[in-house]
């Protein structure tokens, strides 16, 4: 089944009006990018100007906390009191961290 000359006619007189409406489509979707370039160096700008919070638990931040006896102690060491007061009961959601008492201890300097 080949291509009829009347089919070629209406093609070729239909073209113009293709032609214009792919060109707005490309047109449309290059100013969409530029909108959310523009976007992102605006937002990207913004948190560069504001200071950010922490984005991880505090449990990870290494905070020193004071034992009841006035020494201090560092939470990320492993050092954990057995007197210290617990505020929060332990969830069953709560993620169970293992650290190393040994981590930060050693200097390897083999390089």
């Amino acid at each position: 089944m080949g291509i009829q000359p009347i089919d070629l006619q209406t093609l070729y007189s239909q073209l113009d009006k293709i032609g214009k409406t792919q060109v707005q489509q490309q047109v449309a979707a290059q100013s969409l990018r530029e909108q959310e370039i523009q976007n992102n160096k605006a937002a990207a700008e913004q948190r560069l100007k504001t200071v950010q919070g922490p984005e991880s638990g505090d449990e990870l931040s290494g905070k020193i906390h004071d034992r009841e006896d006035g020494s201090p102690t560092d939470a990320g060491a492993g050092n954990r009191s057995p007197h210290r007061e617990n505020t929060q009961e332990p969830d069953d959601t709560e993620k169970e961290v293992i650290r190393d008492p040994n981590l930060g201890k050693h200097i390897d300097i083999s390089g």
